[in-house]
Order: C-alpha cells, then structure tokens, then sequence
C-alpha cells in the first residue's frame, strides 16, 4: 500500500512539472565579465534545487562524521551491557543448576565487567548518569554475592561427597 501511495505521488508530480515547466518561457541571464550566460528558468530552478540539495547532504554526512565517535561510545557501552547481561544469565543459570565452578567463573567475569564500567565511569570523557552508576554498583554488588553463593554451594557440596564417602 505504502509503494501504491508512492508511485501515486511520483506519477502527480511528474503530471505537475510537465505542466509548469512545459508553458515556462522566461529566461535568466547571468552575468559574470567578461562571459554573459543565458538560461531558462526550469534549469536554473533545477540547478538550484539540486545545488541546496547538494549542501544538506554534504552537511548530513559531516554531521554524521562529527558523532561518530559518540555513536561508538554508546554502542561499545551497549555491547559492553550486553556481555555483563549475559554473564549474569549464565551465573544464574549455572548456579541453578549446580554447577558450582562454572558460576563462581562466571561470577567473576561478571564482576570484571561491572569494575571495568565502574572505573570507565571515574574517567571525565565517560561522564554517566547517577542512574547508571547505581545499575553498575548493584550489579557489582550482585555479582560478589553470586561468587559467594556458588563458593559456599561448592564447599557445601565438597561436604556433603566426603561425608558420603566417610559412611
């Protein structure tokens, strides 16, 4: 529906232009000594479309260059989000399931990953909100408390198979 409505507004415009410009006679001279240059209005009106159209995209591009620094940032802090959420899913999970070493390693790649965001932080060219400080901190805080739960499970467990073997 959208490409109808689309090709709708080209084939109007297309039955505007040839309307206007087909009935345009007027012509604009330039100027410029030594040389005189004659042109229609339907070119120069081109030409001047064209040449602000020109500028706007050597703007957006220069624009788009000046912020990528800023977009690198925010999608490095992004993947940066995405790794620390991923070590907490696979801490829990592995110390849902008992595997006791795999979290605590994951706990502390975790942990890495929440001190890393937490010194970044400190550092003035990475300015963040209190919001994400807070977020960093109880994920820090989250994340010594996984090591110590599957620390404790683990020697728990080491309990409990030499008092098995004991009997």
């Amino acid at each position: 529906m959208r490409s109808a409505l689309w090709i709708l507004i080209l084939f109007a415009a297309a039955v505007a232009a040839a309307l206007f410009l087909n009935s345009n006679r007027a012509t604009i001279t330039l100027f410029w000594q030594p040389y005189r240059m004659d042109m229609s209005l339907n070119l120069f009106l081109l030409l001047l479309v064209t040449a602000f159209a020109a500028c706007a995209l050597v703007i957006y591009a220069l624009t788009s260059v000046w912020r990528m620094p800023t977009e690198a940032k925010i999608w490095r802090e992004y993947r940066h989000d995405v790794a620390a959420h991923q070590s907490l899913v696979r801490t829990v999970e592995a110390l849902s399931q008992g595997d006791w070493q795999e979290a605590e390693e994951e706990a502390l790649r975790l942990q890495q990953l929440s001190q890393t965001a937490l010194s970044q932080e400190h550092h003035p060219a990475h300015a963040h909100t209190a919001k994400e400080t807070q977020e960093h901190q109880r994920l820090l805080a989250l994340s010594y408390w996984l090591e110590k739960e599957s620390r404790r499970a683990k020697r728990e467990s080491r309990l409990d198979i030499d008092s098995e073997s004991l009997s």
